[in-house]
């Protein structure tokens, strides 16, 4: 693999598993609040994708010799105050959905912005990010139905 591909590789990768890390955090801050038992288990799937694809890139990575990081705890703080802030003044089913399709509309922008980004990826990496990519479409039109 070239020089240049394998950084650009490794950079992605660590880019995704953060993205998932975050993900799986959220997620999981924000299931406990939420009354319908139905969303509930929708995002219970989500949480699980998320972790799904945080291990496919500490896989890919570690075979790279690389191990992945999470994001520091105060580039993950000013997320957290505004998930809690947003939560403690509407705690509706409706508005945890809505906070939900943001996050998963970052994840797509930011990818695909990467992607464009770094057009030489490997295959693998770029079939991991594709993959993500169309999860967090399809949990955009999940979390529709709880608007």
């Amino acid at each position: 693999m070239e020089k240049k591909q394998k950084s650009d590789d490794i950079e992605m990768l660590k880019d995704v598993y953060k993205n998932c890390k975050m993900g799986v955090e959220s997620t999981a801050k924000l299931m406990p609040n939420v009354a319908n038992a139905d969303f509930r288990r929708v995002m219970g799937e989500h949480l699980k994708q998320y972790q799904g694809f945080a291990a496919r890139a500490a896989d890919l990575l570690a075979k790279q010799g690389q191990a992945p990081a999470d994001a520091g705890f105060f580039a993950k703080l000013p997320a957290e105050i505004g998930m809690a802030v947003e939560q403690m003044m509407d705690p509706s089913d409706s508005k945890t959905a809505q906070m939900m399709i943001n996050g998963y509309v970052m994840g797509v922008a930011e990818l695909k912005k990467q992607l464009s980004d770094t057009p030489a990826i490997s295959e693998h990496t770029r079939r991991l990010c594709d993959d993500m990519i169309q999860f967090q479409q399809n949990a955009i039109n999940d979390m529709k139905q709880y608007l």
